[in-house]
Formats: C-alpha cells, sequence, structure tokens
C-alpha cells in the first residue's frame, strides 16, 4: 500500500453516545446530525439559511457558531483528509467521496472512498492502548467535529513510521535480547530451573510442585490462577530433536492443558522444528530471552552468570 498523505485531519463523534458507530462503519458513512437542517440546503451551502435556523434551536451563540463550523467542515472536507473516530477500543481512520450528504432512515451522512480502517499500512491494528497520548486524548472530545493537533503523528502512525527515538529503543532492545540469549547459555543447570521457574511465576502462574523435586515426568507443576488450568515443564539446557520427540511422545494431557518444554541450548535439529503437538510447546532461547526481558529478570540473570 501507497504511504498516507494527509492534508488535513479531523476526528468525529459517529452520535450520541456512538449511536451510529456500527452502521458507519459497516455501510462505509460518516453519519452526521443536523436533523432539522435540511438536506437541500446543506448541499447547496445555503450557511446563512442554516444559521438562522441553529439560532432558533439553540440559546448559546458560541455553541451555534461550533455547529456551523463543524458542518461546513464535514461538507467541504476533500478526500485529501483523513477522518478518525474511535469504536471497539480501536480508532478508524477514512477518507470522504462525494461531497453530496445523503438521508437514509439512520440519519444524514457522507458517502466514503474506500470504507473505515482500524488498521495502518501495514496491517496491524490501531488500538487504543497502544496510541500516542496525543491521538488517543482526542476521543474524550465533546463536540461532534475537530481537528487533529498533530497531523504528523497520525501520518506516522497510519504508515507505520516509528520516530528517530522508538528507532533507537527498539534496536537497543534487539541487542539486549541477543545479549541475554548468549547469556542464558551460561547459567548452571539448577540456576536455569529456578530462571525457568521465575518467568512462569512472573506471569501470574502459581506453582503447585516444589523445584527440583522427585517427580517422574515434570520438573515443575504450575497453574494458571485465573481458570485453573494446569501446566508441565520439562527443562532442559541442552536438548535434541529426539529428546523433545520422546517427551512429546509420552506426555500424557490428562489433567493438564499443555507441556512446555524449556531449553536453552537446543540441538540444530531442534531448533528447526516446523511443528507439533498443539498441546506441547517448544520454548527456545530466543523466546526466553525476550521473556527475560520483558519480565524484569536480566538482572537476575547477570548475577548469576557474572
Amino acid at each position: 500500500m501507497k504511504p498516507i498523505n494527509i492534508t488535513n485531519a479531523y476526528y468525529i463523534k459517529l452520535g450520541k453516545n456512538g449511536l451510529w458507530e456500527e452502521s458507519s462503519i459497516s455501510e462505509s458513512k460518516l453519519r452526521i446530525g443536523w436533523k432539522h437542517q435540511e438536506v437541500s440546503h446543506i448541499n447547496s451551502g445555503n450557511w446563512e439559511h442554516i444559521r438562522e435556523e441553529l439560532e432558533q434551536e439553540l440559546s448559546d451563540k458560541g455553541a451555534v457558531t461550533r455547529d456551523l463550523n463543524a458542518l461546513r467542515i464535514i461538507c467541504e472536507s476533500t478526500s485529501d483528509d483523513v477522518w478518525i473516530t474511535f469504536s471497539r477500543s480501536r480508532m478508524w481512520w477514512c477518507r470522504v467521496g462525494s461531497p453530496v450528504i445523503g438521508n437514509d432512515l439512520v440519519s444524514k451522512f457522507r458517502k466514503l472512498k474506500g470504507r473505515w480502517s482500524d488498521e495502518d499500512i501495514h496491517g496491524n491494528q490501531l488500538l487504543i492502548n497502544r496510541l500516542p497520548g496525543g491521538l488517543s486524548k482526542t476521543q474524550g472530545f465533546r463536540g461532534t467535529v475537530c481537528r487533529v493537533g498533530d497531523i504528523d503523528a497520525l501520518r506516522r502512525l497510519l504508515n507505520n513510521e516509528p520516530i528517530p527515538e522508538y528507532q533507537e529503543i527498539e534496536e537497543s532492545r534487539k541487542l539486549l535480547n541477543r545479549s541475554v540469549e548468549k547469556g542464558l547459555r551460561n547459567l548452571h543447570w539448577k540456576d536455569f530451573e529456578t530462571f525457568v521457574d521465575l518467568l512462569f511465576r512472573a506471569s501470574g502462574w502459581r506453582r503447585l510442585s516444589m523445584l527440583g523435586e522427585n517427580m517422574k515426568f515434570a520438573d515443575l507443576e504450575l497453574e494458571d490462577a485465573i481458570t485453573g488450568d494446569c501446566y508441565q515443564v520439562q527443562i532442559k539446557s541442552e536438548a535434541t530433536l529426539s529428546d523433545f520427540e520422546k517427551y512429546s511422545a509420552e506426555f500424557d494431557n490428562e489433567g493438564y492443558r499443555k507441556l512446555y518444554f524449556v531449553v536453552h541450548s537446543p540441538s540444530s535439529n531442534l531448533k528447526r522444528i516446523k511443528e507439533h503437538r498443539p498441546d506441547v510447546e517448544l520454548i527456545l532461547p530466543n523466546r526466553l530471552s525476550e521473556m527475560a526481558v520483558n519480565l524484569g529478570l536480566v538482572e537476575w540473570l547477570m548475577c548469576h552468570i557474572k
């Protein structure tokens, strides 16, 4: 998809309390109110007449001006502009098409050029909880229409173009992950067992067995405190593909949802494995290193390999 250019950007509230969000998104329309104004007056740009109507409806002169300006922005917007709204915990964006205001049984509307999208140009979903603060706070606007203040932030978001500081942090994190992955291979097998135990418990799981307990099959048994599901964990410093296949074949999932097979120094053929049982999951050092960084266990690792 070509990079997205933006001339102007606006936020629109699709009906009171989001009343028209679903129909707007599913029908590719920019739904608007102004139910007392005639479509013919809007499409002919008879703004003085519309102002007079609004003055009869609203006692606040400021509200009259804001309502009139919002309607003119909607009518005069072109396909060079981007419109955004928020629905279902995501940000949606679109461009308007035909300038003619239509009317149906739901509301007045402008048809879109294309459709509403909740993704950037690379297909990443635009979740509200991952938006830059300057954009996410726009959803708190109480009126119908407002300009998006930071157009450049919106353009970067839709084009998936991070700022230089983000890229610098991302490169540093990748370097840290690689270093942690190397460091894991220096753990004594007993320390590695402790490390894996700390990883799972930092993720919110509850340990059911004593670490290193003389169990027949697993090194660790865990419970998801929310769902009550139980899991077994087999921990290996080194392992081959045949080791993994042996444990996979012996795993009896009765009473356990999944077996995690965790290894920090896998053989080359184990690294290349593509498919295995859905209830047996292989965790290799690259994922272990990401978990360690995300869960704050880097310092623990450093202390045990120094």
